[in-house]
């Protein structure tokens, strides 16, 4: 399947459905909090945490649609300087957040 196939059938599944996703980020270590603090700024980000191991930032996003949530990826992130990478895990389904058993 081509990216273009693929990135079709995402967007047909969740055209509108809340999208949730985790975003973690590899970064320019001495540019990590600025990173942090710019990216809490966007409204569909719900949590931005300074992490160790893989990732030097992980994000748990939150867009009510596709569209939206590659925008964001493509457009919004890419702007962000100090940004070396990063990994998009899509969440299929939830079963507690903020503590709640869904």
């Amino acid at each position: 399947m081509s990216e273009i196939e693929i990135s079709r059938e995402l967007d047909e599944y969740y055209t509108n459905k809340i999208v949730t996703a985790l975003v973690g980020i590899e970064a320019d270590v001495t540019k990590v909090e600025a990173i942090g603090t710019e990216l809490a700024k966007e409204n569909f980000t719900e949590d931005v945490f300074i992490v160790t191991g893989d990732y030097d930032i992980v994000l748990k996003v939150r867009f009510p649609n596709y569209e939206d949530l590659q925008d964001f990826l493509v457009n919004k992130m890419s702007r962000i300087g100090g940004i070396k990478g990063s990994k998009t895990m899509m969440v299929l389904t939830i079963k507690k957040d903020m503590g709640q058993k869904m």
